[in-house]
């Protein structure tokens, strides 16, 4: 035999040895690794399905707390004065509502409780709407907007509430009005930027019957049926006051937002008529268009350019307190600038409770909406003239207009004050206005 042959056959004998072993071997094998496999998977599945179940409870930990935010706006659209006749399981909320505290205007709770008392059983023409438009967005308004959605959840009526926010307030505001005028709402309630713009529109709206009101500060002169306000000149007297008896003498400086509004022109003008005569002065007031950030760059530039003859500020617009507030501390100078500020936002409300405002001067805020609400509601069912005969006790004369405005008053909050204060804007369930 070759010696080609021989190793012919070794070869033979050696794959004939491997097959055996691998027949042996192999079944034993393949479903060892299938198995593997397949656990490997289980486990893989086992991670997705925990993670499904942790997305699953952040999902309803989110709606939780819609629901509570919800539930939130349910209960202050309820009227105070029912909760305090059904009683209260929160004593402290309920003894913060007695009759007696001195920021509780009675004369418009029963305003309100007359316009009640006139249209109950009845209803509004058909497919009634009605509009509250503001002359910016700020944390002000917020008391207002609770009073209109009161007002429409208790008469059962949309109030849509809107505020302008372009950077040309003024005309995007014109164009609002326009537009709910066009759209045929049966009654508008406005604070007016400019107190003679908005005339051609209003004329426009009344004589196509649309009620249109006026509200914080007034389309002067103008066709509107009615203005809900303070007296803006008396609140600026309010102002100067306070002044006089924090500051004593020296000069101070004004920030505002609109030179063309009715309210800041009155106020500015109440201001400047006490102080006359004596030593303190308005050196001059400083316009921001409604701009937080200007209104700081104002009062910065106020406090390099007086140094140490200035004696303060007065701050006409809700958000120029805050803004000197920062200005004054920004410059170290808490107890030797005062501050006398108009309206109780809660930045102004924590300025005060540090001791950088001494006196702010308060608007009824909340019944801006409230009552324009249901003036709105009771001139669609019971017309102008009768409404007005209505809120007769509670108008009083304004100017060559006659007595078309509903004086909602004015509040002077200092410090020895300011818990009474607080006490009756928590039983109306608001936290600022």
């Amino acid at each position: 035999m070759s010696r080609s042959m021989l190793k012919i056959i070794s070869l033979l004998v050696v794959v004939a040895v491997l097959v055996g072993i691998a027949t042996a071997c192999g079944a034993a094998a393949t479903p060892q690794t299938v198995i593997q496999t397949v656990e490997v998977e289980k486990v893989v599945t086992v991670e997705v399905e925990k993670q499904v179940e942790v997305e699953k409870v952040v999902t309803v930990e989110v709606e939780v707390e819609k629901q509570v935010e919800v539930e939130k706006v349910v209960t202050v659209e309820v009227m105070v004065t029912q909760e305090a006749e059904a009683g209260s399981e929160e004593p402290e909320a309920a003894a913060a509502a007695p009759e007696d505290n001195p920021y509780r205007p009675s004369n418009l709770f029963e305003a309100a409780e007359a316009l009640k008392a006139a249209t109950e059983g009845q209803s509004p023409p058909a497919g009634a709407k009605f509009a509250f438009l503001t002359n910016n967005m700020s944390p002000f308004w917020t008391a207002a907007q609770i009073g209109v959605a009161r007002a429409s959840s208790e008469l059962n009526v949309p109030i849509a509430f809107q505020a302008p926010t372009a950077s040309d307030l003024l005309s995007q505001q014109l164009s609002m009005l326009e537009t709910f005028v066009n759209d045929g709402y049966t009654g508008v309630t406005f604070s007016a930027i400019d107190r003679q713009a908005p005339a051609p529109i209003i004329e426009k709206a009344v004589e196509q019957g649309t009620i249109m009101l006026a509200m914080d500060s007034d389309a002067t002169g103008s066709k509107r049926a009615m203005y809900i306000g303070m007296s803006d000149y008396d609140a600026g007297r309010a102002a100067a006051e306070a002044a006089l008896e924090i500051i004593g003498k020296g000069k101070v400086v004004g920030l505002v937002g609109f030179a063309t509004a009715q309210n800041a022109q009155d106020r500015i003008q109440g201001v400047n008529d006490v102080f006359e005569g004596t030593e303190m002065e308005l050196v001059e007031v400083l316009i921001d268009d409604v701009k937080p950030e200007v209104a700081l760059s104002n009062a910065q530039t106020a406090i390099q350019k007086y140094g140490d003859e200035l004696a303060g500020f007065i701050t006409f617009y809700s958000y120029d307190g805050p803004a000197a507030c920062q200005a004054i501390k920004q410059a170290d100078k808490i107890g030797t600038l005062k501050l006398v500020a108009f309206d109780a936002e809660p930045e102004t409300q924590a300025c005060m409770e540090e001791g950088v405002v001494q006196a702010m001067i308060g608007q009824r805020v909340y019944f801006y909406g409230y009552l324009s609400g249901y003036s709105m509601y009771a001139m669609s069912i019971l017309g102008q003239k009768e409404t007005m005969k209505i809120l007769d006790p509670y108008l009083d004369e304004f100017g060559e207009d006659g007595k078309i405005r509903l004086n909602t008053g004015i509040d002077v909050i200092k410090a020895d004050t300011f818990d009474q204060y607080k006490a009756y804007l928590e039983s109306i369930g608001i936290a600022s206005q």
